[in-house]
């Protein structure tokens, strides 16, 4: 099942929710809904015009794909895996990394109900057309 992330911009000068990062079980256009459904804001909200989006949002095939970054990893094309990237900061495990929870809401497929994976996303704020 893959995971999209939902990466805060502070658009606008400002942490929108409680966590910079949030994460969730299911392909983006579920996900845009579900977390909508939680949230009550659009992920495409434009707070403001010269900031850009409020969120980065992208797919990642697995939950350490989606974190990797965060965790100082890097894809090793030699050993199919992800690595300790040297020099980029301390490096955290998956399971350091879910700890931070003032960082991270981690979103699993089954806590998702049938209804939030199916909302309609409304356009917010400024839309970029």
């Amino acid at each position: 099942m893959p995971w999209t992330r939902f990466m805060d911009m502070h658009s606008g000068g400002d942490q929108k929710l409680d966590w910079p990062y949030i994460l969730i079980e299911a392909p983006e256009n579920e996900a845009r809904s579900v977390f909508f459904s939680r949230f009550g804001q659009s992920p495409d909200r434009v707070t403001c015009t010269c900031c850009g989006k409020d969120y980065s949002v992208s797919e990642s095939e697995s939950l350490e794909q989606a974190m990797a970054s965060f965790l100082s990893w890097r894809w090793d094309k030699p050993s199919k895996r992800y690595v300790p990237e040297p020099g980029r900061g301390k490096f955290y495990t998956l399971e350091q990394g879910l700890q931070q929870t003032t960082r991270f809401n981690v979103i699993y497929a089954d806590e998702i109900q049938p209804e939030e994976r199916r909302a309609d996303v409304p356009e917010e704020g400024y839309v970029w057309r």
